[in-house]
């Protein structure tokens, strides 16, 4: 609002409604305030115009105040005037500047509902949604229960986030704040830094039935249920705490959306499972299922393997006459490490029997090829 009050050659000033004047202090109670004015006019500023918050100000005698003008003269003669509506607009005039220069501030909360969190800019209401709160803050419930919401959010009440000003609409009597926005450079920096198969540390942010979230250095990212562990995870709630520290590896980058893996960053078991196999090996299995994709076997408790539809002589597997717990004897054509099972082909019998003819002979001759060498050593000596 504009401070000038217009002037004649008469010395009379013209006090506008809506424009802003300085005044000086006259007298001060606690229900109203006494300003000398331009012009020898006297102006008033009651109690309920006096302050939009109670920040305690004390006013005395020749300070100067700045107040707007409601009514330019009263019953009494008086110049009606409000502090509420000049430091309001002083404070739409600060939000909209500090909106504009990307200022970062602290926000103290002092209500929750379900949609976010309320806080105050010198008696401005101002509001923190959901969606804008950084991943530390989230509330991951799991459900979309509203009052399970806003009791998580109410244990943030008196605390204070370092947030941003991102809309200002005062005919809206709107204030938008976001504490996500208040670490963006900081999240933007980490995502240029990052790239896919980087090991980083981060500490847990959120536990879900499907996962973890984990935060890095003003990013997050999901380390899915089947990426935590090699081994079977059922509720990762038993397995984490929040604030706990893990080290994940970048799995995958879509923008600001990053998947982690918790278990690709530990040696892998399956790898000490499989060492007892080699390609072309024939091994005995047991059927345990069947899909589109072929026959899956059991090789021994901790390896699988799949063996085509085609080696039973059908192409949909609707037709295959099988039942769980079958024997097959079947030949390793490869060791899938992504897949983590072996890649299989079926065998007879006879082949499964001549193979193992051919291996007893072939321990045999080691084993005499190897005592052989033992007489020999001992010779020498």
């Amino acid at each position: 609002m504009s401070s000038s009050l217009p002037s004649y050659a008469t010395g009379v000033v013209l006090y506008k409604p809506g424009t802003n004047v300085t005044g000086t202090v006259i007298d001060a109670t606690s229900s109203r305030i006494l300003l000398s004015l331009p012009g020898g006019v006297t102006g008033i500023i009651t109690k309920k115009e006096r302050s939009a918050y109670d920040d305690g100000e004390s006013f005395e005698p020749g300070q100067e105040v700045e107040a707007a003008i409601i009514n330019e003269e009263d019953e009494n003669g008086l110049v009606v005037l409000s502090l509420r509506r000049a430091s309001q607009d002083k404070a739409w005039s600060e939000l909209h500047r500090m909106m504009e220069d990307e200022v970062i501030f602290k926000a103290k909360f002092y209500e929750a509902n379900k949609g976010g969190l309320m806080a105050k800019y010198k008696g401005l209401r101002m509001f923190l949604p959901v969606s804008q709160l950084t991943p530390a803050h989230y509330p991951r419930l799991g459900s979309a229960n509203g009052a399970a919401i806003q009791s998580k959010l109410e244990e943030f009440m008196g605390q204070e986030f370092a947030v941003r000003v991102i809309n200002v609409d005062r005919e809206r009597d709107k204030i938008i704040i976001s504490e996500k926005a208040a670490y963006a450079d900081r999240a933007k920096k980490t995502l240029e830094r990052l790239s896919v198969g980087d090991v980083v540390r981060g500490e847990i942010s959120g536990i879900v039935k499907y996962g973890v979230f984990v935060e890095h250095e003003g990013v997050e990212g999901l380390v899915h249920l089947s990426e935590i562990s090699w081994d079977h995870v059922g509720d990762p709630q038993k397995l984490f705490h929040m604030g706990d520290s893990v080290e994940v590896q970048v799995i995958g980058m879509d923008g600001d959306k990053l998947s982690f893996s918790m278990k690709r960053t530990q040696h892998d078991p399956w790898l000490q499972h499989i060492e007892p196999y080699n390609v072309g090996q024939i091994v005995t299995a047991e059927i345990t299922r069947w899909n589109e994709n072929g026959v899956f076997v059991q090789v021994d408790e901790n390896v699988q393997g799949l063996i085509p539809l085609s080696d039973f002589g059908v192409e949909d597997h609707q037709d295959l006459r099988l039942r769980e717990g079958q024997e097959v004897f079947a030949k390793v054509l490869a060791i899938n490490t992504e897949s983590r099972r072996l890649e299989l082909e079926r065998v007879s019998a006879d082949e499964a029997a001549a193979a193992s003819e051919k291996s007893a002979e072939d321990a045999t001759l080691q084993a005499a090829l190897a005592a052989a060498n033992a007489v020999l050593e001992g010779a020498k000596k």
